[in-house]
């Protein structure tokens, strides 16, 4: 049944507050996809003139999504045969291809680019610092095109599969490394690598480490990144974590070169800069079920290799907690309870307390917003406000509690209440598989990537004008019939419109006599309607009652 909101009422949702009504949700233990979190798969492509460039297979993507609950793809670039030339353009122009496809897939990727997937004797492993900046600057183009299908890039270029340890470039310490023998000119060169690829892409997405001592060495900062610099442009900021090894032995097999200090750093650091890799063996005393989950939560994973290491995967299968890491990588957001109100005049503001709980092991790491969406019930017209939180700052239990103003051209009527969280960049905006699902029964709408706050909400005329701020109106005949007549002041400087009770506009024809207008209501069926008078100062309004 419809709520019926009289001008008294009005009067007292002003003055005296509005009536609010708390919502509860339930949560759903589903598994479901979500963007930029979760297990990805993993590809790669050569370079070689043997085997060609290996393009991403579109049905393929399509199937990781669809059947498998993936949003990521792991992509390696190996750079393997221009160690000693630029990239060629038709190699610039396939990962282009990738790119369209990873996006035609309402996919994501995590890219790193390599010379090498091996090491030894004769193997080639990287080029020089000078060629490697040649070729950040070759691809630069590429990575501003398509940031927006770029969850985050790992730094690579250095070593055999860009993980910085095996290399033959003595500026950058010579092969095999020892973490310690390293020179600060090897620091120093690093970091220029680093901080090209940082140029090179866009701010809106970060660069990961393989090792936690390299980010505290290159940029002289042994202390986790602060909360008050998180989320900014500057180069820590944008420089998070990524782990080959994790839990392949006690240090993950030289990830960390002391626990003791660099854990807590960790357990800091990524709460705001991304965290994933992958397992490389079976440890058992690591990658049991129970400790896998500790560190996850701990070092706040969002992403993981679904396709290695295969036997520390299918021990966590056979462990029987396989599921539950599918679904808390990243963030599983939960809305748990919402404050909303019944009903608001269209020059208050709308108060929303969202009551949140982040039962994942991390929040989102690139920037995105939430709005609340009002939904017209009669025209289907929807109305975005972006809320003030920053959906990276959910993590655990969060109330967002903030007073929203109610955007231009919205009318009286009754609205159905969503909450949006879609991707920030316009090319996926309006992609409902980019948008972020909350896990919860019925709440998700797949067509639009709306969560739905199961709450109806009233849009009422401006009734709250003090009365000596009030025109001086005078409505008749009470109830009107054929005909109303609106008598007032200077009348015809004024513009009116009429709604219905569901908000919608209706045209009347009307006949303007000196301070008199009469409106044809003929075609009215009974009911309550509104008329709005507005002269560009003044807005005002009355309600009338139709009754033949």
């Amino acid at each position: 049944m419809r709520k019926v909101f009289t001008f008294f009422g009005a009067l007292l949702f002003i003055y005296g507050g509005a009536q609010t009504t708390t919502v509860t949700y339930t949560a759903s233990s589903a598994n479901f996809p979500n963007p930029e979190r979760g297990f990805y798969k993993y590809s790669d492509t050569q370079s070689s003139s043997t085997n060609g460039y290996n393009l991403l297979n579109q049905s393929s993507l399509t199937n990781f999504r669809v059947n498998q609950n993936i949003t990521l793809v792991f992509r390696y670039f190996y750079l393997n045969d221009y160690v000693n030339t630029p990239i060629p353009q038709s190699y610039l122009d396939n990962m282009q291809t990738d790119f369209n496809r990873i996006r035609n897939a309402g996919l994501k990727s995590v890219i790193r680019f390599a010379y090498s997937d091996d090491y030894g004797d004769g193997v080639v492993l990287d080029a020089t610092k000078a060629r490697m900046l040649e070729h950040i600057n070759q691809i630069r183009p590429l990575l501003i095109a398509n940031a927006d299908v770029i969850a985050v890039m790992q730094a690579g270029f250095i070593g055999a599969w860009g993980e910085w340890y095996y290399t033959d470039q003595a500026e950058f310490g010579g092969w095999g490394y020892n973490q310690t023998s390293l020179t600060s000119a090897n620091y120093a060169h690093r970091k220029n690598i680093t901080d090209a690829i940082l140029s090179a892409l866009p701010n809106t997405r970060a660069v990961q480490i393989r090792y936690p001592k390299m980010k505290q060495q290159m940029y002289n900062t042994p202390t986790p990144l602060p909360p008050s610099q998180a989320f900014s442009n500057s180069s820590l900021a944008r420089i998070g974590h990524h782990n080959d090894c994790f839990l392949s032995s006690n240090t993950d097999v030289g990830t960390y070169s002391n626990v003791n200090t660099e854990y807590p750093y960790l357990d800091q650091e990524t709460q705001f800069v991304p965290m994933g890799g992958e397992t490389c063996a079976v440890f058992e005393s690591r990658t049991n079920c129970e400790t896998a989950q500790f560190e996850m939560a701990k070092f706040h994973w969002s992403y993981l290799n679904l396709d290695y290491h295969p036997s520390v995967i299918n021990g966590w299968q056979t462990g029987d907690c396989y599921q539950e890491i599918q679904k808390n990588l990243g963030y599983r957001f939960q809305l748990t309870s919402a404050v909303l109100p019944q009903s608001i005049a269209l020059n208050n503001q709308l108060s929303v307390t969202l009551n949140i709980n982040n039962v994942g092991y991390a929040a989102p790491f690139n920037e995105r917003y939430a709005y609340i969406v009002l939904k017209n019930t009669a025209t289907n017209e929807v109305f975005p406000i972006m809320l003030d939180s920053d959906p990276r700052s959910w993590q655990g239990e969060v109330t967002i509690s903030e007073n929203l103003t109610l955007p231009e051209g919205i009318i009286p009527g009754d609205y159905d209440l969503f909450l949006h969280l879609p991707d920030a960049y316009a090319s996926l905006a309006n992609r409902p598989e980019y948008a972020i699902r909350f896990a919860n029964t019925n709440m998700w709408e797949s067509s639009t990537g709306y969560n739905r706050l199961d709450h109806k909400i009233e849009i009422t005329q401006t009734l709250g004008i003090a009365d000596n701020n009030r025109l001086k109106v005078v409505l008749h005949p009470v109830p009107a019939d054929s005909e109303l007549t609106v008598e007032m002041d200077a009348a015809s400087e004024y513009n009116f419109q009429i709604y219905n009770s569901l908000g919608q506009q209706i045209k009347l024809n009307a006949t303007h006599n000196g301070n008199k207008v009469s409106f044809d209501t003929q075609v009215l069926s009974n009911g309550v309607y509104i008329i709005q008078f507005n002269n560009g100062e003044i807005n005002d309004s009355r309600r009338f009652i139709v009754k033949h």
